[in-house]
């Protein structure tokens, strides 16, 4: 499978439909192979906090895929695409072309320029992969008549239970638990389940870190994917951007919405960049891996 390393961290070249091929054929041989994997989904913030965290840029890059969640990774991977071919020139001359790549890119990513972003072509949010996914579960069940189980860990108050309730609604042939990550002895209560898929809602790197640390003591679980606040939005606690802004501008949308963001998008939206564009003068921004 291509991949991609932006900054030395993974991102896998794969469709949505792609990924859900591979889970769902997961899901079919897990009696067989007994294999677990863990799925990350990759935004910038991840990227960044990978720089300074040897830990989980190892539990990213060791992962089953790693998949791109946010327009600035598909931003950046076509940057640092077009920036490394820019070899052998001064370095006057590499700043000034390689700034031009990245008004150029930024153009495309303005006027969403599909085609011309074409290094990793989608991005795939854990919100959409725990929707894809229990679509998948669902319509299996119809079929099989052996319904999957999913426990949600993670988030706060009554959103774990909602979240359950409002996926039981448009999933009904889908098994659903649920608990907050603070209760006792959780590793026992999922096991007492046995859930195929785990969903944990927790920030980024806590989530992967767990999972990772984790997966090997919850031996029914197949597939794990930290999703962060993917729970708030399906619960309907926290309002999704308008389809028209998703996987392009909804920081933009969620920062209007929760101002208090602000940090965060700073550093999607300018650290992020900032740091992909230093790293490209010294042709260390990007590997293409096959």
């Amino acid at each position: 499978m291509k991949q991609v390393k932006i900054l030395n961290v993974k991102i896998n070249i794969i469709s949505k439909q792609e990924v859900l091929g591979k889970i769902q054929n997961l899901l079919t041989l897990a009696q067989e192979n007994k294999k677990q994997c863990q799925l990350i989904t990759t935004n910038p913030e991840f990227i960044l906090k990978a720089q300074k965290d040897e830990e989980f840029k190892n539990i990213i890059n060791n992962a089953w895929l790693s998949v791109a969640d946010g327009y600035g990774v598909r931003l950046a991977s076509k940057y640092c695409l077009l920036a490394s071919k820019i070899k052998n020139q001064k370095l006057k001359i590499k700043v000034f072309k390689n700034f031009l790549t990245g008004f150029k890119i930024a153009w495309w990513g303005m006027t969403r320029n599909d085609k011309k972003l074409d290094v990793v072509k989608e991005v795939i949010t854990g919100t959409d992969l725990i929707l894809e996914i229990c679509k998948i579960i669902n319509y299996e069940s119809k079929i099989k008549n052996n319904a999957k189980k999913i426990f949600l860990l993670g988030g706060f108050g009554e959103v774990p239970r909602l979240t359950a309730k409002k996926l039981k609604q448009q999933f009904p042939k889908v098994n659903f638990d649920y608990s907050i990550f603070e209760s006792k002895d959780i590793i026992d209560k999922i096991n007492k389940t046995k859930p195929d898929i785990l969903f944990v809602a927790l920030n980024h790197p806590r989530a992967q870190k767990w999972i990772a640390k984790n997966l090997s003591r919850m031996p029914s679980v197949k597939l794990a994917i930290g999703v962060g606040g993917a729970f708030d939005y399906i619960s309907g606690k926290v309002k999704r951007a308008p389809h028209k802004m998703r996987y392009s501008f909804e920081w933009l949308f969620r920062l209007i919405r929760q101002p208090k963001r602000i940090k965060r998008i700073w550093n999607a939206v300018v650290k992020f960049p900032w740091l992909v564009f230093k790293n490209s003068l010294m042709e260390k921004g990007f590997k293409n891996v096959n």
